[in-house]
């Protein structure tokens, strides 16, 4: 059977999952999930937790129960909502913006150094990719109007 340029992102994509999983977990005693989330509050700062459910694709269960328990370990803090007392905001404290950014200036590191080893043109290869991401971005947002 022949490997489609899709088939191969795939599984790029689901090894470099895999593999960004077993570093932050080695150095950081985090998964890859947990960071993931932590990376993504950071993109949009304080926010609900319905907000980051929607911007992660996860359920407001699965958030609620990821914000317990990243609170638990001390990398984000919850506040009710001055807009609305049932919304719950989260941002991240310290100690998780720390993690953030070693975790990943760590998966940068690693990442350009897998691309620079496979002899691919790091610059090149940053173009391509946002071409093709900002394509299915707005096929996608013309497909939900």
């Amino acid at each position: 059977m022949e490997e489609t340029p899709a088939d191969l992102l795939h599984r790029l994509v689901f090894e470099l999952d895999r593999s960004a999983d077993r570093l932050l977990r080695a150095r950081f005693a985090i998964s890859y999930r947990r960071a993931r989330f932590l990376f993504a509050l950071q993109a949009r700062g304080t926010v609900t937790q319905h907000d980051l459910a929607t911007a992660l694709g996860f359920s407001d269960p699965a958030i609620s129960t990821m914000v317990q328990s990243l609170a638990e370990d001390g990398y984000v803090q919850t506040a009710r909502s001055p807009d609305h007392g049932r919304k719950r905001l989260v941002s991240l404290t310290p100690e998780g913006i720390d993690i953030v950014t070693k975790g990943r200036r760590m998966l940068d590191d690693e990442f350009n150094a897998l691309v620079r080893s496979a002899k691919i043109d790091l610059q090149h290869y940053t173009e391509e990719t946002q071409t093709l991401y900002q394509t299915l971005v707005r096929k996608e947002d013309v497909h939900e109007r």
